[in-house]
């Protein structure tokens, strides 16, 4: 299948939703958890943040066939998700009568992971990656990932770092191919994380 990756900036208000349904689809996090409603106001707030690295992978129909986002300041992009305020509480008291377990799980992840995600100066965080089921093992995955280190790398950053499931194991061994370390191994909410990092020539 013929695609082309195309900078998140670029996207229209259609393939912005067909992003947010895939990631809801294929990525298993809190994110997720909390809906594509959430999942779309992230890629919104990404869209509209010069410094984020956002690049898809969309087929010559107009699929989403994969992607892969970061930015150096990813809790900004997340505070904007609690505006307007509004329709922040509108979705918290939905999640409180529909699905309390993930609002419990979006409290203790605030308050477990503190700390652990912080970036230092000249860093670049890969917040997501991640491919279509009819994707994966053919190689976009490591595209996606090489292209965004070398947009990173082309933006003066000295550093990738990204967090991966303790147990996504092939996602941490293609990051440790592409020259990832483990710096630390912590728990977000119910969720056991690596931290990894790639320092850039």
């Amino acid at each position: 299948m013929d695609y082309e990756l195309v900078p998140l900036s670029r996207l229209d208000a259609e393939a912005l939703k067909r992003l947010a349904i895939l990631h809801h689809s294929v990525m298993k996090t809190l994110l997720s958890d909390l809906g594509v409603p959430f999942v779309l106001r992230y890629y919104q707030a990404a869209q509209s943040d010069p410094a984020v690295i956002g690049l898809c992978a969309v087929s010559d129909t107009g699929g989403m066939l994969g992607w892969a986002i970061g930015s150096p300041h990813p809790d900004m992009i997340n505070a904007r998700l609690r505006t307007p305020i509004v329709w922040f509480f509108l979705q918290m008291l939905r999640l409180a009568f529909t699905r309390p377990a993930v609002l419990w799980q979006l409290v203790t992840s605030v308050f477990s992971a503190s700390g652990q995600n912080d970036l230092k100066a000249g860093a670049m965080e890969l917040t997501y990656i991640g491919t279509t089921a009819s994707q994966r093992g053919r190689g976009l995955g490591r595209e996606l990932l090489n292209a965004f280190i070398e947009a990173a790398r082309s933006k003066a950053y000295r550093s990738v770092i990204l967090s991966v499931e303790v147990d996504n194991v092939p996602a941490a061994a293609m990051y440790e191919k592409a020259g990832f370390r483990i710096v630390k191994t912590f728990p977000e909410g119910r969720y056991q994380r690596h931290r990894m990092e790639l320092i850039l020539a």
